[in-house]
């Protein structure tokens, strides 16, 4: 690449930490140097964080134990009904690394760009998680030990750290793994370079005087996790959305949920524009189906987290919408996108089915197409993914594959 006279480093690299991610990666290829900025410049990768353009995506974990990108395209105003069109794009299979066999995906976590995935059954050569950007193709295989099994939960997270004095905070990912019970909890520091990175952390600190409500029902929201709990001493009052901060390794209350109830009939949340939180409700069959959604979240633990209501209703029976339905919202469109599938009767054939619901009862739905299916147990999930740069810590490179 032939030099521009007079443009300093500096401001190249100022310019660039304003394009968005999925634009870096095409320019790759135009020198050496802006390779490795991308690739290996933490630094870099911060600022652009920081400053770059959001980019919101969403992806959907299929029945094939993969993942697809789905790409939503909005008709013109007034056109048609107003609800977007989706399509399923090409999936992108994760390699598992002791051989050229599929990583077959049963759970994925999203934080800030980086996947954590668990594999479906028993892994044919150990028990691996995997943390994977599927930006830049870098994967970092986890053992766990005897950890994969049964219901235990591993989520992902970070805290900040400032390596040098007079340079940005860099984000230091770590793993937080716990039972149901919340007996055991244990973290795993991704820039550990201890024998055995599994640490104990302080007994029941994660659910401290709380029952997490459903385990595997939870989102990241700048490197914390929130999930929904109920108080034990108070089992018949409502539930609350708890916090679990990375950098304290401590859980607190959020904010107690909209409705005083301690069950629902239908209750998940998602994360929206990486700010904000949404839940999808409905507190029992005669009530309508609601979407409410958090004040922006920041980190000043001190401001106070309230809810408002953005959407609201009356679905048709026949929608089947499941008790934790996997959902993400268009805050702006007013519209909300979940999955779900359907069985025939005889429980042999399935249909994923993407449904898109709008204001005024609007509802539309595609479908992936009957098939056959041996596994009843792995459902659709669809969530909101922010390509980053974000580096991680002891990774090896990877080539991302699509389906043939």
């Amino acid at each position: 690449m032939t030099a521009i006279p007079g443009l300093l480093n500096d401001l190249v690299d100022e310019i660039l930490c304003r394009v968005p991610a999925t634009s870096l990666k095409r320019l790759r290829s135009t020198c050496k140097r802006w390779n490795r900025l991308f690739k290996d410049d933490k630094r870099f990768a911060s600022e652009h964080c920081d400053k770059a353009a959001k980019e919101f995506l969403f992806l959907m974990l299929t029945e094939k134990y993969s993942i697809s990108p789905l790409s939503v395209n909005y008709l013109p105003h007034g056109d048609g009904d107003g609800l977007p069109s989706v399509e399923v794009k090409s999936e992108l299979i994760l390699p598992y690394r002791h051989s050229n066999s599929q990583f077959k995906i049963a759970e994925v976590f999203h934080c800030d760009g980086l996947l954590l995935c668990t594999h479906h059954g028993l892994p044919p050569h150990g028990s691996d998680i995997v943390v994977w950007n599927p930006l830049t193709g870098q994967i970092r295989w986890i053992e766990t030990g005897s950890r994969l099994k049964g219901t235990n939960e591993f989520v992902l997270g970070y805290c900040y750290n400032q390596d040098k004095k007079n340079m940005p905070c860099t984000k230091s990912f770590k793993i937080l793994y716990f039972d149901p019970l919340g007996e055991i909890t244990e973290i795993y520091e991704l820039n550990s370079s201890d024998s055995d990175p599994w640490r104990r952390i302080r007994d029941g600190e994660l659910t401290a005087g709380w029952n997490t409500y459903v385990a595997e029902d939870a989102v990241s929201s700048k490197g914390n996790y929130y999930y929904i709990a109920k108080e034990k001493s108070k089992p018949h009052l409502g539930l609350s959305l708890l916090k679990f901060d990375f950098s304290t390794e401590k859980s607190s209350v959020c904010v107690p949920l909209p409705y005083p109830f301690p069950s629902y009939e239908i209750l998940s949340v998602s994360s929206v524009g990486g700010e904000k939180l949404a839940l999808f409700l409905q507190p029992n069959p005669t009530y309508k189906s609601e979407i409410w959604v958090t004040s922006k979240i920041d980190d000043d633990s001190t401001k106070v987290v309230s809810w408002s209501k953005v959407l609201a209703f009356d679905l048709s029976p026949d929608l089947q919408i499941t008790s934790q339905v996997k959902f993400v919202l268009d805050e702006d469109k007013k519209v909300v996108l979940c999955c779900e599938r359907w069985m025939d009767d005889d429980e042999i054939h399935s249909d994923d089915k993407i449904f898109i619901l709008g204001e005024d009862n609007k509802v539309s739905e595609i479908s992936s197409g009957l098939m056959e299916t041996d596994d009843k147990g792995l459902w659709p999930c669809i969530f909101s993914y922010v390509p980053s740069l974000d580096r991680i810590e002891g990774a090896g490179g990877g080539k991302r594959k699509r389906a043939r």
